[in-house]
């Protein structure tokens, strides 16, 4: 295996997004997990919670596509 392959490799284990990612959510100002926000995002938006930090949020829209597209 060369040199390239293995970054490449790297590149992509460090691309992927499970549950337990952690990441800064803006609107919410603190550190969460990919699953407590999607969670949230999903409940806001089900719910029609509009007082909600979590309703329409484009991160947490993100997180959903990116976790999606992982999986």
């Amino acid at each position: 295996m060369t040199l390239a392959e293995m970054q490449k490799i790297r590149r992509e284990r460090a691309d992927r997004l499970d549950l337990g990612s952690e990441f800064y959510c803006r609107p919410r100002r603190r550190k969460l997990t990919i699953e407590h926000c999607l969670r949230d995002y999903l409940d806001a938006n089900a719910f029609e919670d509009k007082r909600s930090a979590c309703w329409r949020c484009s991160l947490g829209c993100a997180n959903r596509q990116k976790y999606s597209e992982g999986s």
